[in-house]
């Protein structure tokens, strides 16, 4: 068990991205990653080693996070015109005006598209461990990616 939890502390960080990335909802992401550590847990006896354990719960929490967003039926969306009145009012600098703005180009992104690019950009992850994560084919995870960086160069260029 000890082990286990060491496990999970060196990859957490790297799940609630990849979990925010599909719920977008910070106050949801604890709750799917206790289920899917709950299950990477009663499932530890068919972990066989053919991946890494980190692409193991990925792929656990990746599924958890998928089901979740199913359950719910909503996605987050931010009101950037409510964010661009604040900023007026000098009540939020331009820093947190500019998260607001990503936040809102990142919605833009259909779902998988944003796994795509937070696991192969934001991780590191390869083309083929990320489709191994996703069960998408490398391929379609690329192409995913691609769009996803071409969304967010025209962001940025804007």
């Amino acid at each position: 068990m000890t082990a286990f939890v060491e496990v999970l502390r060196l990859h957490d960080r790297s799940l609630r991205a990849m979990v925010w990335s599909v719920v977008r909802d910070p106050d949801a992401i604890d709750d799917v990653l206790q289920a899917a550590y709950e299950k990477a847990f009663r499932s530890l006896d068919q972990f066989d080693g053919r991946s890494q354990m980190s692409t193991w719960l990925h792929s656990i929490c990746y599924r958890a996070a998928i089901d979740h967003a199913r359950y719910e039926g909503r996605r987050r969306h931010d009101d950037l015109d409510s964010a661009r009145g604040l900023a007026s009012s000098a009540l939020v600098d331009d820093q947190a005006l500019a998260g607001v703005e990503f936040a809102a180009v990142m919605d833009r992104l259909d779902r998988d598209q944003r796994v795509a690019l937070m696991l192969t950009a934001g991780l590191g992850y390869s083309f083929d461990d990320a489709a191994e994560i996703t069960g998408m084919r490398r391929g379609t995870l690329a192409s995913k990616a691609s769009r996803a960086r071409k969304t967010l160069a025209r962001w940025e260029h804007a």
